[in-house]
């Protein structure tokens, strides 16, 4: 970690775009100005622990919920309708070979 010490009114720069400036100290609070481009998220580290914690809490939500879904959309084939099946894609390769060699 880099420790660095400023004064009220001096700036740190991180990379070419962001800017961070002491504006005050009081009682043991800094306060900060950051500038940064809007495509760089800038959060409190409690702000920033509660969105990973919803992120997480919402991608387990969605893989439940996705294997609710797989699991009502399974189909149990009986060895006779897979062979139903197989003829019908046998037929329709037979046929579209016909019409492919027609043109």
């Amino acid at each position: 970690m880099l420790v660095l010490s400023r004064k009220i009114g001096e700036v740190i720069n991180i990379g070419s775009t962001v800017t961070v400036t002491v504006l005050s100290y009081d009682r043991g609070v800094v306060r900060l100005g950051i500038a940064a481009p809007k495509s760089v998220a800038v959060h409190r580290k409690e702000v920033y622990d509660k969105i990973i914690e919803i992120n997480r809490q919402a991608a387990r939500t969605q893989i439940e919920a996705l294997k609710i879904a797989i699991s009502a959309s399974k189909v149990n084939w009986s060895s006779n309708e897979m062979n139903k099946v197989s003829q019908i894609n046998v037929a329709s390769k037979i046929q579209s070979n016909k019409d492919n060699s027609n043109d």
